[in-house]
C-alpha cells in the first residue's frame, strides 16, 4: 500500500515539477518539445504501472493521469511560438485549472487507495467532468494547432513546422480511430496494444523532430562568426561618406519611441533592417558609431526602460510578467539589463 500511494504522490509532484517548468520556459521552441517528451516518458511510466499492477479492466486505470492533460496545452505553446502569437503567454492561465485537475486526480486516488467510501464519490465527480470529456479537449487541442498551422503557413520560417504539422495529424487520426473503436464495441485491449505501437512511433517523431531542431540550432550558432566576418568585409569596400547616418540613428531613435515590434522576443536586427529598408551593415555601424552600443544592448535597454513605464502604469503587476511582455526571454537576462540600467534590482527600486 506504501508503495502504491508514493507512486501516485510522486507523480503529482512530478506533474507539479512539469506545471513549474512550463511557467518559466514557454518562450523556448527547444524546451517545449523537451517538454513534451519528459510528459510522455513520464506518462507513460505511470500508466505502465497502473497496468501492471491494477490490470486493464481496473477503476484506476479508466482515470488517466494527469500528465497527460498537458500535451494539449505543450502542442499549443509550440504552434503559437511557429506563428509568432502575441499574445501566445495568456495561456499559462490554464495552468490554474489544470493544478486543480492534478490536485483532485491525486485525491481521488489516495482515498480510494486508503479505503476511504468517499472515494467513489470522488472519482465518480472526476470522471464525470473530465475524463469523460477529455476526449473531446484532446481534440480540440489539436484541430487547432493543425488548423492554424495550416492558415498561417506563408508566414512560419521554421522549415521543421511541416514535421510538426503531420506529427500533429498522425495524433489526431490515432486518437479519433481508437475512440471509434471504443464506441463500435471493437475488442478494445488488441486496440489498445496497437495504440501503443503508436504512441511509441509518436515518440520516436517527435524525438526526430527535437534532435533535427537542436542541429539547426547549432547550425546557427557556428555560422554566427562567419556572418560577422562578413561584415566587417563588406565595411572596407563600402564608401560610407555616401551614407546619411545621422538620418539613419533619428529613424533608429523613432522607431524605439513609436512602435512596439522591439517588444517581441523574436525581434531580430532582420526584422529592424527590412523596416527601415536599411542594411544590416548600415545599422551596425549606426549602432556602433553614433548610438554608441549594439543592436542587442539599444534594444533590450529600450525594454528595460518600456518596462519601467508599464510598472509605473501598473503597480500591483507581475514583475516577471511584464518582463515577458516587453521582449525578456528569461529573467537573468532582464535582471542584468535592469541592474545596468538603474544599478539595483526593480524589487529595489523605487518607482
Amino acid at each position: 500500500m506504501l508503495y502504491i500511494i508514493m507512486v501516485v504522490i510522486l507523480q503529482a509532484i512530478i506533474t507539479l515539477a512539469v506545471l513549474l517548468f512550463l511557467a518559466q520556459n514557454r518562450k523556448s521552441f527547444l524546451n517545449m518539445l523537451l517538454l513534451y517528451i519528459v510528459t510522455v516518458i513520464l506518462d507513460m511510466g505511470y500508466e505502465y504501472f497502473i497496468i501492471n499492477r491494477f490490470g486493464y479492466e481496473s477503476i484506476l486505470y479508466e482515470i488517466p493521469g494527469s500528465l497527460r492533460i498537458f500535451k494539449g496545452l505543450i502542442f499549443l505553446y509550440i504552434t503559437f511560438n511557429f506563428i509568432e502569437f502575441k499574445w501566445r503567454d495568456k495561456l499559462k492561465y490554464l495552468l490554474y485549472p489544470f493544478s486543480m485537475i492534478v490536485l483532485l486526480h491525486t485525491f481521488a486516488l489516495s482515498a480510494k487507495l486508503f479505503g476511504y467510501q468517499e472515494a467513489d464519490a470522488i472519482i465518480h465527480f472526476y470522471k464525470t467532468y473530465f475524463v469523460n470529456y477529455y476526449i473531446h479537449y484532446w481534440a480540440c487541442s489539436l484541430i487547432i494547432c493543425i488548423f492554424l498551422l495550416y492558415k498561417y503557413q506563408n508566414k512560419i520560417q521554421n522549415p521543421l513546422f511541416k514535421q510538426f504539422r503531420l506529427f500533429l495529424s498522425f495524433i489526431l487520426a490515432s486518437m479519433l480511430a481508437f475512440w471509434c473503436s471504443f464506441k463500435f464495441g471493437f475488442d478494445i485491449l488488441l486496440f489498445q496494444k496497437i495504440y501503443t505501437l503508436l504512441f511509441l512511433v509518436q515518440f520516436a517523431w517527435i524525438l526526430y523532430v527535437y534532435v533535427l531542431t537542436h542541429q539547426e540550432q547549432l547550425k546557427k550558432n557556428m555560422q554566427q562568426p562567419v556572418v560577422e566576418v562578413v561584415i566587417k568585409e563588406k565595411y572596407q569596400y563600402k564608401d560610407l561618406s555616401k551614407i546619411d547616418f545621422e538620418k539613419i540613428k533619428i529613424r533608429i531613435e523613432e522607431f524605439y519611441s513609436e512602435s512596439q515590434e522591439y517588444l517581441e522576443d523574436t525581434f531580430t536586427l532582420d526584422h529592424l533592417a527590412r523596416h527601415l529598408s536599411v542594411s544590416r551593415t548600415d545599422l551596425t555601424i549606426t549602432f556602433n558609431q553614433y548610438l554608441t552600443s549594439n543592436f542587442h544592448e539599444y534594444t533590450n535597454r529600450n525594454r528595460v526602460l518600456r518596462f519601467k513605464r508599464m510598472l509605473e502604469e501598473e503597480p500591483d503587476a507581475n514583475v516577471t510578467d511584464l518582463a515577458y511582455q516587453c521582449g525578456f526571454k528569461s529573467k537573468s537576462t532582464f535582471y542584468k539589463y535592469f541592474k545596468k540600467e538603474f544599478n539595483c534590482l526593480p524589487t529595489e527600486y523605487a518607482f
